[in-house]
């Protein structure tokens, strides 16, 4: 199994034992189903051929079945159960075969292509961003294919819209990752996406050539962006659209790096994700309105009716983005249940909205941000009630802020391993920011609705835009302080897959000692803890005795020479060398900042362990030849000369990682 399919399996396997650990013991079949159904969906992505031996299993179970049903001599629920759960797992695995098809290979030349504009152009550095949708194509092969394409910074680009169908010519090529070690999986990512493939198009060679037909997600987006016009007007600092336009609508493409860091580094980045948080809100909102609809012998399922609608607007509005969906769907089933007094089904309910999402996607399961809801939802609907019961309190005035603690403490028990194990940090304080940001969302959520509600009025809707601009400023401004307290972020805590497994089983056992009160639940918990810290010094005996030599793709002429912690690159053009390229190697092997040098014929460098002297290197017990240092030549090569060299320390031998190889 691939690196990435590990780590996808790990995180998944994280949220299934969340889900059978709060809710399996209790009668809600949709949790035992989603489990089996996404052990399939497992199955098919990393393991094809468990598919044929279903069938055969299937088969047999059903012939051994109805012999025995005839004889009268078999536990029939077992046999029945077994046969039930391998149709459950070979109906999973031939849904997630039926929506994954084998990806065709791009024309060898370039092609002329009808598309239509998926979204409207994101102004990158140095170009547009464009995501198309091919209608028809020279070849036929790529009838149907979404294809992330970038366009020079033109004015007719800019001023293309949502729906515009074009004519373009381009040579398309399937995306790929760089192969440098540690690099984000940017294939995966787009794939979950449903995008493979990417194009340079010329200006010359895009020509709008008419609107395309009315489609719901089309619609959605145009609709988003005339939305975002009077916001982007109105409001007078750059920075507050930015957040005003993600929180709300979804839009996070004018976002800057600066304000990311401010949400990231103080726990609240999920306020500018319209999720659950938002949808949430929105939804108790509409519960309280509606409420007295539930008086009314039929006025529970209007109820129902209407604030379902909401809902799916809302998800409208914000351009029917996967968080969106997750979250709206989610709160249509919870809504459903307690419509039909089902409400000590909640756990039901979650599962039914999750196995919705992968009976229509199967392909949300290996997203992030999909484990992560998930886990957030299940880990507060089980430990909030626990926590709010440590110090009960009856002042109102106390209570809603105590409520809120508990509710992001509850969220972060569930989600802090994903976290820690995806973006390799944890925020001190986030406790702090969430009573920020939340009750801020829902000022700046309900401020923004009246916004457009009150376009008629000018006067009312400038007096709006007044105070959203303040509001916003106020947000920032005590976020970027929490972040600047001492200690705000734990930063650089990479965690290996098998620790990551630990956390699981700790947490898994923890919930059981506070179910069953047995202390052999709380040893196994504590016994967790202690292989998830015995694999961290493993770990760290290792990287301090590591030594690796890195040559990257996409910068010629720049090699990493990585000793314990000590590294030193060496490059062609310093000032061409981006951080990005090196930063996921230096926090997963946990190195000092390295030392860079220029590299030209006549460096010399003396070191520990790192000799370099013209274009003769010496690293561990390994001397290389450095070629190719002329100026004129694109590439360089780094030939080993010699096993052995006196007056060296006494090292393991160096090996050289090659951007082809296998990530070490």
């Amino acid at each position: 199994m691939q690196s990435i399919g590990l780590q996808t399996f790990l995180a998944v396997n994280y949220i299934l034992f969340i889900f059978f650990t709060v809710a399996f013991f209790s009668n809600n079949p949709f949790v035992k189903i989603l489990g089996f159904w996404i052990a399939g969906l497992l199955l098919a992505k990393y393991c094809p051929l468990f598919l044929l031996a279903f069938v055969i299993w299937m088969i047999a179970g059903l012939i051994w079945h109805r012999k025995l049903y005839r004889n009268k001599r078999y536990p029939f629920d077992l046999v029945s159960s077994s046969l039930l759960v391998t149709v459950v797992l070979l109906l999973s695995a031939i849904n997630y075969k039926i929506q994954h098809p084998l990806i065709p290979l791009p024309p060898i030349k370039e092609t002329r292509f009808l598309a239509t504009l998926m979204e409207k152009p994101a102004e990158k550095t140095n170009s547009y961003q464009l995501q198309l949708l091919i209608n028809a194509e020279e070849s036929n092969k790529l009838n149907g294919q979404s294809i992330l394409c970038w366009a020079p910074k033109t004015e007719e680009i800019s001023q293309m819209n949502t729906g515009d169908q074009l004519l373009c010519q381009a040579k398309i090529n399937r995306i790929e990752n760089r192969g440098n070690p540690f690099e984000f999986d940017y294939k995966s990512f787009l794939a979950q996406q449903g995008i493979y493939f990417s194009c340079y198009l010329n200006a010359q060679k895009i020509k709008p050539v008419a609107k395309s037909s009315f489609r719901l997600k089309l619609w959605a987006e145009q609709f988003r962006e005339k939305l975002l016009n009077p916001l982007r007007t109105k409001l007078k600092r750059p920075e507050n659209f930015q957040v005003i336009s993600a929180l709300c609508l979804g839009y996070r493409k004018e976002l800057q790096p600066e304000t990311r860091d401010y949400f990231s580094r103080t726990g609240a980045m999920h306020v500018l994700a319209v999720s659950g948080l938002h949808v949430g809100l929105i939804f108790l909102f509409l519960l309280r309105i509606f409420s007295f609809l539930n008086r009314r012998k039929k006025g529970k399922w209007l109820r129902f009716i209407l604030i379902a609608a909401a809902l799916w607007f809302y998800a409208l509005l914000t351009g029917l983005s996967p968080s969106v969906q997750r979250a709206t769907i989610m709160f249509t089933f919870l809504l459903l249940a307690e419509t039909k007094n089902r409400t000590n089904s909640i756990y039901n309910s979650i599962a039914a909205s999750a196995f919705a999402l992968l009976l229509i996607h199967p392909d949300i399961l290996f997203a992030v941000g999909f484990q992560l809801s998930y886990a957030a939802v299940l880990s507060i609907v089980y430990f909030y009630p626990l926590l709010e019961k440590v110090i009960p309190i009856k002042n109102k005035w106390l209570k809603k802020p105590w409520q809120l603690l508990c509710v992001s403490i509850a969220a972060q028990i569930g989600t802090f391993p994903l976290s820690i194990y995806y973006f390799h940090q944890f925020p001190v304080y986030f406790w702090l920011s969430n009573f920020v940001v939340i009750p801020a969302a829902f000022l700046i959520l309900a401020g923004t609705f009246l916004f457009f509600a009150s376009t008629p009025v000018s006067p009312v809707q400038e007096f709006l835009a007044s105070l959203l601009d303040t509001l916003n400023s106020l947000v920032l401004l005590l976020l970027k302080r929490i972040s600047e307290l001492p200690g705000a972020v734990i930063a650089n805590i990479p965690i290996s897959g098998w620790q990551l497994l630990f956390l699981f089983g700790m947490i898994l056992f923890t919930i059981l000692f506070i179910i069953f009160r047995r202390a052999r639940y709380l040893q196994y918990s504590l016994i967790c803890l202690l292989f998830f810290q015995l694999l961290g010094i493993t770990e760290k005996w290792n990287l301090l005795n590591q030594q690796r030599i890195i040559s990257y793709n996409g910068q010629p002429k720049t090699y990493h020479f990585i000793n314990g912690r000590d590294n030193y690159i060496l490059c062609a053009d310093t000032s061409k060398l981006s951080p990005f390229v090196y930063s996921n190697v230096v926090m997963k092997l946990q190195l000092k900042q390295p030392k860079t040098y220029l590299l030209e014929s006549h460096l010399k460098i003396h070191e520990r362990s790192f000799l370099f002297d013209r274009d003769i290197c010496q690293f561990g017990n390994q001397a290389y030849l450095l070629t190719g240092l002329n100026k004129n030549l694109k590439s360089s090569s780094l030939i080993p000369i010699s096993d052995r060299l006196p007056n060296l320390n006494e090292l393991k031998p160096a090996y050289f990682h090659n951007q082809n190889a296998s990530q070490h």
